[in-house]
């Protein structure tokens, strides 16, 4: 009895220094706020813990037929809203906070969501910079109009869990498919005299180090102190940021000024694109789904470029802005939180690819809402498992790859979904037909 007491006093106390910090490396809302706050009746105690359920192990003697299948989660679909929060109906979430410099400044007070349901972008978002999942990019930057990066051929790489914040390449990548703005400009210094020209820094040298390198600057006399450099009359940029940008600089290429960075909120966020295998596993005889991969897709106002010479990499500098679908299927763009209606050009674009057996293990600790019971919510990890969400098919395994929009249009491409559900189905009720 006594032991039991005190076993329960320790689990108390352990419970509020854990979930009374606010540490960024919790997974899931937490109801234990700062200063001994509860908001509700207990402590969600299991909610940073849980782990996912693993699938049922399939043997490859046992895995007889199997379609590989991708298909659509849209917005628009009510079934579909426990996933996108959309920003008509929660009307909770913004982000206008400045790319964060530590773990720690994840969750600022200017980045506003729920406080208890986000939504599976917030999710991805939080946990792409906080290192838990690792992003695939959607076509080879050589290859850009062959987009198969759900085959998972092009990670970005990172070197440690909190790359993010520490390694300034990465998070030039990341940032790339968490916002929009396009890439810095390079560093150019004005020279005093009428005749000058400007001089843009270069990275002559991979091994130099960079304090090295601001030495010589400011032997030069483009530095005027040992703290900031003065380009031209008016711009001026602190040490610590610079030596961010020169780390971030290959050898004989010019040092740019910080990416220019919008971060997407969810309201932009108009599907995900999943990757899944439908197989019949002949030891349970049944016919299972397991998704494989998922993708945010997000809807661009199209700007057509002056120049060629304005296309990065991956082609994002065409694309300013985000549009949105409002409640009523309406299109509006985004501009510092005030929407505004559409009636433009826009292109659909997968944003990324994620392993989804590594989403599983960050989604498990987030619930969306159950409308019976405020106590006995469902993990999101739970509404993929139960398939409680609605999609439509886009792209099944063929001898041509190629997408159903590309031999139906419209209408008939509906048609030709459900004809392939159909099918399916009929392959397996012929398993048990006699």
């Amino acid at each position: 009895m006594k032991a039991t007491f005190y076993f329960s006093l320790s689990f108390i106390i352990l419970s509020c220094s854990v979930f009374g910090q606010n540490d960024a490396g919790l997974r899931g809302p937490q109801n234990m706020l700062d200063g001994g706050i509860v908001d509700g009746v207990v402590i969600k105690d299991e909610v940073p813990v849980r782990s996912k359920i693993e699938y049922e192990h399939v043997r490859l003697a046992d895995y007889v037929w199997s379609k590989r299948v991708f298909s659509r989660i849209d917005s628009r679909e009510k079934m579909n809203h426990d996933l996108f929060l959309p920003y008509d109906y929660f009307p909770t979430e913004n982000i206008t906070w400045s790319p964060p410099t530590k773990p720690e400044e994840i969750d600022k007070s200017d980045w506003l969501k729920h406080q208890e349901r986000w939504s599976l972008w917030t999710i991805i978002f939080r946990h792409i910079m906080l290192g838990d999942l690792t992003v695939y990019e959607v076509a080879d930057k050589n290859y850009g109009a062959i987009e198969d990066g759900y085959s998972f051929k092009y990670p970005i790489k990172k070197n440690a869990k909190d790359a993010y914040f520490y390694d300034p390449a990465y998070r030039s990548q990341i940032n790339r498919k968490l916002s929009y703005g396009g890439p810095g400009e390079p560093w150019e210094i004005e020279g005093d005299d009428a005749n000058a020209t400007k001089t843009v820094l270069m990275k002559t040298d991979s091994t130099e180090s960079f304090d090295n390198w601001f030495k010589r600057l400011t032997t030069q006399g483009v530095a005027p102190d040992n703290d900031s450099l003065v380009f031209g009359a008016l711009t001026r940029t602190d040490k610590v940021s610079l030596k961010m940008q020169y780390d971030a600089a290959k050898k004989g290429f010019s040092i740019k000024r910080p990416d220019v960075v919008q971060y997407i909120s969810s309201a932009s966020i108009t599907a995900y694109n999943v990757k899944e295998d439908w197989f019949f596993d002949k030891e349970r005889s049944m016919l299972d789904k397991r998704i494989i991969a998922i993708a945010p897709v997000a809807r661009l106002k199209y700007e057509q470029p002056a120049t060629p010479n304005e296309l990065t990499d991956d082609g994002m500098d065409r694309f300013k802005t985000f549009v949105s679908v409002n409640r009523n299927g309406e299109l509006t763009t985004c501009s510092d939180g005030v929407f505004e209606p559409y009636t433009g050009q826009f292109i659909e674009k997968e944003l990324f690819w994620l392993y989804f057996p590594e989403l599983r293990n960050v989604i498990v600790n987030y619930y969306v809402y159950n409308d019976q019971n405020d106590a006995q919510w469902m993990s999101m990890d739970d509404l993929f498992w139960k398939r409680k969400f609605s999609s439509t098919i886009y792209k099944v395994s063929d001898k041509f790859d190629r997408e159903i929009q590309d031999y139906k249009f419209g209408v008939d491409a509906l048609y030709e979904a459900e004809r392939i559900k159909e099918e399916i189905r009929t392959w397996e009720h012929d398993v048990w037909n006699f």
